[in-house]
């Protein structure tokens, strides 16, 4: 498989230069064979499999040393030169699997014994900010070239981007093996199935520690046993009600390339510099014009490293989930009541462990202390900053779904479900290194972050589907309904904790003190029409915004399909995605919210000094509408089967 597409993204909030745009090539070669066999009443199906994937990126500008600037403009951002995660990346991945299942019977059992392997072999070749990044509050601060963050990273030994290009850092082996046993017990209307899996996590060669390392940790990690027994019945009290659940341990994996991030952040091969807050300093020189290196350097920085960690005792993310449903069928129509909840065993936690957090200071609106105020002082001053990965027990989904199906005689079929669920969690983990899941999840606290509304979370969601068959014409809809996707109000690029979060919660001011923090009075109104304007922002006078407490409007599409036969063997089909906007061109909009900073939306506040803001309205609304899973469109296909 051969893929090569550009990367430029826009959206209402975040406007990006065409320097922004890169090339993405995948080339992928995959190679699978399976034996199947069969002995009497056993069987067995052993799959082995080779995969081998290059994944790089091409900037499209004219010059790959422009750094990336961002530039904060009425509640979203503006982006000019090279997009920071596109100069340097290469990636090689080569993946050896086997899986064996061998499948028996004795009695009223079913044995199910197997085992499947990952081998990897990955050659990491990613540097974040190789030709800086820089950060500018507002558009004005840029016309006169007053910085507010620079930061980047560099190769001590060779810091051309061929060299670095052609020669990955980050080179490691990862296997992820396993062994389960499963066994279907038959006692007339109910069925067993107990089973046990056992997953292990081999990670050959760890990241190098750099003597800048804190001692207690020793990549003491990985390389043991997760345990994961199940349970699942299925009991048919009579012809019309089945009671079926069950309850297990899953074990998931976490992206390879927050590994590749400790390898190459392990404070030996690359140095870093991160100078911010410089709004109010007087520099020396100009980040663009000399370089993000030289001006960090020349404005006090030295040769400082930055180390990407993994906690002692890490285990990969595992949950316990457990689901109990009813099927009962009544005069054809089938009945269907589900619950299905998940307990977080191990997930994800992510900090910056290079921050004095002792003797904290607090505004004085934050009366119940929720928000620290920090002093910028860093506990290894070699350090630029230091990432730890670790593992939490916090978190949990649950859902609730309830579904009838009917058939009837004369070629009708239908479907209707209704579901309700909740999402928490401490992290999305969505981002693609430590740093980014750290700068980028929203919380007062964000070395203790607390549960908040997942980015995963949909509340309700209705699914109907209706098929309606004639002698040689089948037509069928699908309506999917569903409450919008949860996002953040807050700051974008900057935060008010004086740390070097790039997304923060922000305090919602009551009425009778937004003069007080808000000093002009054309402002101060503004602010609390906008408020009140807001049923969520108004809801939190008086306290900080959550992550993930605004959601987008509900979204409603219609896709339909018909399938019309031909002779013997040959179909013509014409799929019709959101029919919706066919009928109308004002329905069937759907919408999302910019993930470049982590689904966050700006209040409109910006800090001036001290507890004194400024307030401009947002021009645009916290969502975008998708301008192409908005618009109908039709699928034509032929299909002749022999």
């Amino acid at each position: 498989t051969i893929s090569d597409a550009t990367n430029l993204e826009r959206d209402a909030a975040n406007f990006r230069f065409g320097s922004q745009d890169f090339r993405q090539n995948v080339n992928q070669s995959s190679t699978v064979m399976e034996l199947r066999s069969h002995f009497g009443s056993t069987s067995n199906s052993l799959i082995l499999g080779y995969t081998n994937i290059n994944d790089y990126r091409t900037p499209l500008s004219e010059n790959f040393g422009f750094p990336q600037t961002e530039i904060a403009y009425n509640g979203g951002t503006i982006f000019i030169g090279n997009e920071r995660e596109a100069t340097i990346f290469n990636l090689k991945q080569k993946t050896f699997e086997f899986t064996d299942n061998f499948n028996f019977s004795v009695g009223n059992h079913s044995f199910l014994i197997g085992t499947h392997n990952e081998f990897y072999k990955i050659d990491y070749g990613f540097v974040n900010s190789w030709n800086g990044r820089i950060s500018y509050k507002s558009l004005d601060d840029y016309f006169v070239g007053k910085v507010n963050r620079v930061r980047g990273f560099y190769g001590f030994q060779n810091n051309t981007r061929d060299y670095i290009f052609n020669n990955p850092y980050a080179q490691f082996d990862i296997n992820l093996l396993s062994a389960y046993v499963q066994d279907e017990i038959t006692l007339g209307n109910l069925k067993l199935s107990p089973g046990i899996r056992f997953d292990y996590t081999h990670l050959p060669n760890k990241p190098a520690l750099s003597l800048q390392t804190p001692t207690q940790y020793t990549n003491d990690y990985f390389n043991n046993i997760n345990i994961s027994p199940r349970f699942g019945f299925n009991w048919k009290l009579d012809n019309d009600l089945v009671v079926r659940g069950g309850s297990g341990v899953f074990v998931g994996r976490i992206p390879f390339a927050w590994l590749g991030y400790a390898y190459y952040n392990d404070g030996i091969g690359f140095g870093s510099f991160d100078l911010n807050n410089r709004t109010s300093l007087k520099n020396v020189g100009d980040p663009i014009t000399d370089g993000s290196k030289t001006f960090a350097f020349n404005n006090g920085q030295k040769n400082l490293t930055q180390i990407d960690l993994v906690d002692n005792g890490f285990k990969m993310p595992s949950v316990l989930r457990s689901n109990l449903a009813v099927d009962k069928t009544i005069n054809g129509y089938k009945f269907s009541v589900e619950g299905l909840y998940t307990q977080v065993i191990n997930d994800l936690k992510f900090q910056q462990i290079n921050i004095v957090t002792t003797n904290p200071t607090y505004y004085s609106f934050d009366t119940q202390k929720q928000m620290p105020i920090y002093n910028g002082v860093k506990i290894n001053s070699n350090l630029s900053n230091a990432y730890l990965l670790s593992n939490t027990d916090k978190g949990y989904r649950y859902q609730l779904t309830t579904s009838v199906t009917k058939k009837y005689p004369f070629g009708l079929d239908v479907y209707g479900a209704y579901t309700y669920g909740v999402a928490k969690d401490l992290t999305n983990g969505i981002r693609n290194s430590m740093e980014s899941n750290w700068t980028l999840n929203q919380s007062l606290t964000p070395n203790d972050p607390q549960l908040a509304y997942s980015n995963f979370d949909i509340r309700h969601r209705i699914i109907s589907q209706i098929t309606k068959s004639f002698k040689t014409t089948q037509v069928s809809m699908v309506l999917n309904s569903q409450s919008g996707i949860p996002f953040t109000w807050g700051l974008i690029n900057t935060n008010l904790q004086n740390n070097p979060q790039a997304a923060g919660l922000v305090y919602i001011f009551k009425d009778d003190e937004v003069l007080k923090y808000i000093p002009n009075a054309l402002q101060a109104q503004s602010f609390t029409d906008f408020v009140n304007s807001n049923e969520y922002l108004s809801s939190r006078k008086g306290n900080f915004t959550e992550r993930n407490g605004g959601r987008t409007p509900w979204s409603t599409t219609i896709d339909a399909k018909i399938v019309q036969k031909i002779g013997k063997g040959f179909e013509l089909t014409a799929d019709i995605f959101n029919l919706t906007n066919l009928l109308n061109n004002e329905w069937g909009e759907t919408y999302f919210v910019s993930n470049s900073f982590n689904s966050t939306s700006s209040v409109g506040l910006t800090k001036i000094s001290g507890e004194t803001f400024s307030f401009t309205k947002p021009t645009q609304k916290p969502y975008s509408v998708d301008q192409i899973g908005s618009k109908w469109q039709v699928q034509i296909g032929a299909r002749f089967s022999f």
